[in-house]
């Protein structure tokens, strides 16, 4: 389409389509792009699922538009969804009632002691969370705000970030978790993505 022609016509189409369908729209785009993932098959497929539990609080960090759909499959499992980002622009796509607006190394100041029974970091450290400084910062307040034998996944890129392994807070606070199916780091062939699952010491 002649660039001339395409501008006037995205200008029409956004006056006469409301902004909360245009956002819709959008996250059903990105969903579907992202969704062919075999890291995020296996997150919607496997981890959102078995975590998600009756009566189980749940605190997901990183909000994005693709990510809008997985709190509704959360909290349809019984459990109870809690978001945090740090971008307040970010609020679109937490959750209606239990969202803040705040940075994960203050993740201690903005949420009660042994809270959630699991917290949910996913394309945080190294888009955003880069030194391994903040990160062990985020780690000790995460170890705070999880209840006993509560569980912290990690969804890391290996082309962005250090391996969490080597975090001092993890060490000192968690250990490679003994749940069945999260017993093991999951790695994905052509894909950089990692998601590694710690249990509260």
């Amino acid at each position: 389409m002649n660039r001339s022609v395409q501008k006037p016509l995205l200008d029409f189409v956004g006056v006469i389509v409301p902004q909360s369908a245009q956002r819709a729209f959008r996250v059903w785009r990105e969903s579907r792009s992202f969704s062919n993932r075999p890291d995020r098959e296996f997150l919607v497929g496997r981890i959102l699922p078995e975590l998600s539990k009756p009566g189980a609080t749940i605190l997901w960090v990183g909000c994005q538009p693709y990510t809008f759909p997985y709190l509704r499959m959360i909290e349809r499992r019984g459990a109870e969804c809690w978001t945090l980002d740090i971008d307040p622009s970010s609020r679109w796509w937490g959750h209606s009632r239990r969202h803040i607006v705040g940075d994960l190394q203050a993740v201690a100041t903005l949420y009660s002691e042994r809270q959630f029974d699991v917290t949910l970091v996913n394309g945080v450290f190294g888009y955003g969370l880069n030194t391994q400084c903040d990160q062990n910062i985020a780690v000790e307040g995460l170890a705070r705000v999880l209840k006993p034998r509560g569980l912290l996944m990690l969804g890391w890129n290996t082309h962005r970030a250090p391996d969490p392994l080597c975090l001092v807070a993890i060490d000192q606070f968690f250990i490679r978790s003994k749940q069945p199916g999260f017993n093991r780091r999951v790695t994905f062939p052509d894909s950089t993505h990692v998601y590694d699952f710690f249990d509260l010491r």
